[in-house]
């Protein structure tokens, strides 16, 4: 009985829906709570990001612009590849500068 109970848990577990391709993979962050000079950026952005771009930024200092990194992924046909192009480029300018703090996608 303990294995027949076994397998019909297993089953179950196989039919529960499984979330494919998930993008929340990455911490994301409110637009508002950047720093003045990434909000200036982010805004000047924003219009060309269309459908699927994306933003990162990270920052260790609200007013020194060296202690922050900031990138966009504009032209791509998916949201997850400009999530992950976004991370990536941000990632490169964060350990540039040796800034501590991660890259965070910034919510749209």
């Amino acid at each position: 009985m303990q294995q027949r109970t076994t397998w019909m848990a297993l089953l179950a577990c196989m039919c529960l829906p499984v979330k494919v391709g998930a993008t929340d993979l990455h911490p994301h962050i409110a637009a508002n709570l950047l720093p003045m000079s990434l909000q200036v950026s982010w805004n000047s952005n924003k219009p060309q990001l269309g459908k699927f771009g994306q933003c990162a930024a990270a920052f260790d200092s609200r007013t020194d612009d060296g202690k922050m990194a900031f990138a966009c992924s504009i032209y791509v046909k998916l949201s997850a590849v400009a999530q992950r192009k976004a991370i990536q480029h941000c990632d490169e300018q964060r350990e540039a500068r040796h800034i501590k703090a991660p890259c965070q996608l910034i919510d749209k």
